[in-house]
Parts: C-alpha cells; sequence; structure tokens
C-alpha cells in the first residue's frame, strides 16, 4: 500500500473520530478560511485546531489514555459576545480574518503575571480602567465618526459586553476608557502628568509604532549618545524605555498590566514611486516601521506584545510592490487597509485591530484556565515588587531624573490639557493679541497656544523659573502644510525686544534650527506628509531658582510653506 493511502486512511479515521464526513476529508485544502484573489472562499473542514490526534497514534509504544471530548467554536463565537457578532462579519471588513492571522499577532508573550492580574479582575466581574496610550490611529483620524469609531471605544463595547462588570455595592458598571492628548513616547514623556494624575489605570495599551518613527533626535539626553544618538530608532527606544520603566513602577493602586501593541505600520514607507524611492528604501534598516524596535525593548522588558501589522504588511506584500497598493487585485492591499499614504486604518480597520485585542484576551484566559502549573512553576515577574533591571539605555544621571524623580519639576505648562487654563493663565505676561488658546482639530480636542498670522510679527512671552539642570524644553507641532517658523529666546524683559526680527521674513529655503544673536528658531514645517509634535531644547539656559521670561514670536510666511495659512502650535514648556 502506498505511504499516501495510509495517510488517507489515517486522516479519514482522525476525522471520522472527530464526527466529519468522507466527502468533507476530501474537500480540505487549508488550514483557515481564506479568500483568493478571484474572491473564492474555500473553507477548511479539519485542520490541526480542530482534530485532538491520540497519544496512541503519535507514539505506537504508548498505552492508550483517556480520551476528552473536545467543543469547537468558530472564531466569532469564540472570542466576540453573539450580540456584537455583525460588527466581525466579513462582510463589515476589509477582508475575511482567519485564525491563523490572529495567531501572528503574538510576537511577544512576555511575562504575563501583570496581565494575569488583570484577567483575574475581569472574571471577578472588577469594573475596569483601560489606559490608551496612542497617537492618530488611536485617536481615529481619517475615520468617519472619529472617536467613537476607532478602536479603543470598540475595544470598551467588546470589554462590556465580554466581562460585564458590577460595582462595589453590586448594582451594574462599565469598564472605562481613558486617553491622554499626547501622541507618541516622546511627548508622553515630556507630557507624564496627563498619565500619573489619573486616579485608577489597571490595563494600559501602547501603540506607538508609526508615531515613534517621527522621533527624529534626543534633546534630553544627559550624556553624548555618540553617534547612535542620531539615529531615529535609538531615540525611539530611548524614550520608550523611560516610558516602560515609569508605568512598570507606577501603582493606580495595583500593579499595571502592560501591552505593547503595534497597531499600523507606515505605508508612505512601502509605497511605489513617486511616493517613495526604492534606491534609497533600500538603505534604510526598516524603512521606518518602528515595530523591530518596540520588540526588542519589549521583550527586554518581558512586555507582552501584540500586532497587526506583523502579519498585515506581509500579507499586503505577497505579490511585489506592483500590486501592494492595488484594491481591485489584492484583497489585502496597504489600501484597503489605510485611509491614506500614512498609517491610518478605515472604519473596518479598527474593528480588526479589536479582534486583534480580543483572541488575545481570551487566549491568555483560556492558557490560564487550563494551566496546571503550580506557583513553584511560574516565572515571578519582580517588577511587581518594584524592582527593574539596569536601565539599557538610560545613563546613571537620566535614570535618576526621568524615571525616579521625573514628577519633580521646577516647573511646567502644558497648553494640551483642556483643563489647564487657572492653571496657567497668570504665566502669559505679554499677548499682543495674536495668540490664542484653542483646539485647531474637527473633534475641537487638540488644546494648544496657537498663532496664525500670515504677515508675522505676534508675539507672547511667559514668566519661567529655572530648574536643577538648567534646562528648558519646548513643545510644539511640526506638519507639511500651513505650519511656518517662529523666534524663541530668554531674557529678562516682559515685551518684545525683537520686534524687527519677529516681522522679518526668513529668506531662502527652509533653514536649520540656528541660535543667531540669542534668537533660536523654531520650525514647524518639514515634508513628511503627518502633523505630529517635536521637542526641542533651548540653547540658551536658565539656572535653578532664577524667574525670566520665554518669548515666542511668529515670523511671515515663507513662499516654501504649502497651504493658505501660517501657524504655530505651542504645546508646553518645562523648565528642570
Amino acid at each position: 500500500m502506498l505511504l499516501t493511502d495510509i495517510k488517507t486512511i489515517l486522516l479519514a479515521v482522525i476525522c471520522f473520530a472527530a464526527g466529519m464526513t468522507i466527502q468533507s476529508i476530501f474537500q480540505t485544502t487549508e488550514d483557515d478560511i481564506l479568500t483568493s484573489y478571484e474572491g473564492e472562499r474555500r473553507k477548511s473542514n479539519c485542520n490541526s485546531e480542530d482534530v485532538i490526534v491520540p497519544t496512541i497514534m503519535q507514539n505506537s509504544t504508548a498505552p492508550a489514555v483517556p480520551t476528552v471530548k473536545q467543543t469547537h467554536l468558530s472564531l466569532l463565537d469564540e472570542i466576540i459576545p453573539p450580540a456584537l457578532h455583525t460588527n466581525y462579519t466579513s462582510d463589515n471588513l476589509q477582508f475575511n480574518i482567519t485564525r491563523s492571522m490572529l495567531k501572528r499577532s503574538r510576537p511577544i508573550i512576555g511575562n504575563t503575571e501583570r496581565l494575569h492580574a488583570y484577567i483575574q479582575k475581569l472574571r471577578s466581574k472588577q469594573c475596569t480602567v483601560v489606559l490608551f496610550l496612542g497617537g492618530s490611529v488611536t485617536d481615529g483620524h481619517h475615520v468617519k465618526g472619529r472617536a467613537a469609531e476607532a478602536y479603543p471605544a470598540h475595544f470598551i463595547i467588546w470589554l462590556n459586553a465580554r466581562y460585564p462588570c458590577l460595582e462595589s455595592d453590586g448594582s451594574a458598571g462599565k469598564h472605562i476608557m481613558k486617553k491622554t492628548h499626547a501622541q507618541n513616547s516622546q511627548t508622553h514623556f515630556v507630557h507624564w502628568s496627563t498619565v500619573s494624575e489619573i486616579d485608577r489605570i489597571d490595563l494600559v495599551l501602547i501603540e506607538f509604532n508609526a508615531n515613534d518613527s517621527f522621533i527624529a533626535d534626543l534633546p534630553h539626553a544627559l550624556e553624548d549618545k555618540g553617534e547612535d544618538g542620531k539615529t531615529r530608532p535609538y531615540a525611539d527606544l530611548w524614550y520608550s524605555e523611560v516610558l516602560l520603566r515609569r508605568l512598570l513602577l507606577l501603582r493606580k493602586p495595583d500593579p499595571l498590566a502592560i501591552i505593547t501593541f503595534n497597531a499600523d505600520y507606515v505605508g508612505a514607507a512601502w509605497a511605489p514611486t513617486p511616493y517613495s524611492d526604492p534606491t534609497e528604501d533600500r538603505k534604510r534598516l526598516f524603512r521606518r516601521n518602528e515595530e523591530p524596535m518596540k520588540l526588542w525593548i519589549s521583550s527586554l522588558y518581558e512586555i507582552p506584545v501584540v500586532s497587526a501589522s506583523i502579519w498585515m504588511l506581509p500579507l499586503a506584500s505577497k505579490m511585489g510592490i506592483s500590486w501592494q497598493f492595488n484594491r481591485t487585485h489584492n484583497p489585502y492591499s496597504t489600501s484597503s487597509w489605510h485611509a491614506d499614504k500614512c498609517c491610518h486604518p478605515r472604519k473596518e480597520g479598527h474593528r480588526i485591530l479589536v479582534m486583534i485585542l480580543a483572541y488575545n484576551i481570551v487566549r491568555e484566559e483560556q492558557d490560564m484556565s487550563l494551566s496546571t502549573d503550580t506557583l513553584a512553576d511560574v516565572e515571578k515577574d519582580m517588577t511587581l515588587h518594584g524592582v527593574l533591571r539596569d536601565p539599557i539605555y538610560l545613563s546613571p544621571e537620566e535614570e535618576a531624573l526621568y524615571v525616579l524623580n521625573n514628577a519633580k519639576e521646577a516647573f511646567s505648562i502644558d497648553f494640551t490639557d483642556p483643563k489647564g487654563w487657572d492653571i496657567w493663565n497668570e504665566k502669559l505676561i505679554s499677548n499682543d493679541g495674536g495668540w490664542r488658546w484653542e483646539a485647531d482639530n474637527v473633534d475641537e480636542d487638540k488644546f494648544g497656544l496657537i498663532a496664525n498670522a500670515m504677515n508675522g510679527g505676534v508675539h507672547v512671552s511667559i514668566e519661567i523659573v529655572g530648574g536643577k539642570f538648567g534646562i528648558l524644553e519646548i513643545q510644539f507641532v511640526v506638519s507639511y502644510e500651513n505650519f511656518g517658523i517662529s523666534y524663541a529666546w530668554v531674557d529678562s524683559n516682559e515685551g518684545n525686544t525683537k520686534q524687527l526680527a519677529c516681522n522679518t521674513a526668513i529668506r531662502g529655503k527652509i533653514p536649520v534650527d540656528t541660535n543667531m544673536n540669542g534668537l533660536q528658531r523654531l520650525i514647524a514645517v518639514w515634508n513628511e506628509p503627518a502633523s505630529v509634535p517635536r521637542v526641542q531644547l533651548m540653547h540658551t539656559g536658565i539656572t535653578q531658582g532664577q524667574k525670566q521670561f520665554f518669548h515666542v514670536c511668529l515670523t511671515p510666511k515663507s513662499k516654501h510653506i504649502k497651504g493658505e495659512e501660517n501657524k504655530f502650535k505651542l504645546l508646553g514648556i518645562r523648565a528642570y
């Protein structure tokens, strides 16, 4: 008898035991439901997950063991409550999501003791608080309905449906979502109070993959980082490490469960010409995809990681770059996933992100239920007791300042805080009327101190006090259109002593950051098709306890700036 015949008979016996017909066996060609480029769907009736091969078939010398009846559920039945099924059917997604796709979303499991403690809260019907640290993807950028259709809102809906909770008095409660106004690891580093001031946090989802690829420098280093300090991946890792170490030490009131969530990738870096240059792209290590950095830093800190992009990008590129953005013939194309050249999923894509999170939490809960490990068998998470490994990228001085004493700043103004006006408005000493504190986005939730004047010249001065290290840090928005160039300086005068420079347009191409005659350029324009926060340190220091005035004035619009406006948006100031 041929070996293939023996295998066929053995497969028939196994599948018969699982309640399958001979006809269905020979129709089986794949492990999952696949959608071909022609749109044909084929469904597996017998795959490695559905069939348990008895030990006696694996090893003929092994004794027979009792079999356990398995209950098999469809993917939707397993992870999505019935009331929400219609939101996650293939008709409401870009393409059919298979179990094998979601399996690949678990690149690193890490130490799950914190995550298991969170799942225990869910199982005991405790109401929890989930904090989403992310950028424009987390905000639902380019999605109609924005925040209401973004994955955080849908995840909370799923969480409440899957794990109903009770308040302390026994009444029905709700799991709660929290977000911040920062956009990447660098600005969360700066605006840490948006996290530290939250009363309670049970789970943190960190989604910075795309935005951290725009961190171009490392202004907060207290030592010379050498050539490595000039690279974007190094800056990403440095800020990510600070953030992870702060979160691992935070108690709200319990240790936080943390998941790094790589929700998307920068599509423009993988696009064909004219959006991308294949010759130059071959010379880029990760082509602005910071996911390898997130996997690396998370693995060293044993942080669980889940990912959409680790399987979405390979799927989209199976047919080559020429088809990667072709929605007609490639159902997994980047254009099907992205709403633009950057990195923003369509509305349906946010539901796929929820499926990834739901799948991984349910799988982790299943692992907990099936585990026979005793406490002695489980590796302890030492960070639960405040024990952290030595920093990888931080110097001892940076660790002491930014992690252990990060809340002890001499002076800080956060213009992104919607409730911040009463805190800092008295610090605005001089304003000629050209600067307004407002939100300039559609949802009216991204606040800042904003000037918008084609002819420039508008000025504001802010009273500041120096900190221990004499460092003055400025945070502002950079964009590819409508944003211009400001001058900044520090002196002891309340008024504007540099009006002539403020009224003079900067000629030529967009200049680099320079310090001329005490004036420092804050350049809010760049070529990337995105609007992101930037952090810059003032070249002029300020001694500890010294009271000075920080000045900003917007210069007239340069002909090299795209768009119909000439804006500058100040996000915050910090002295330490």
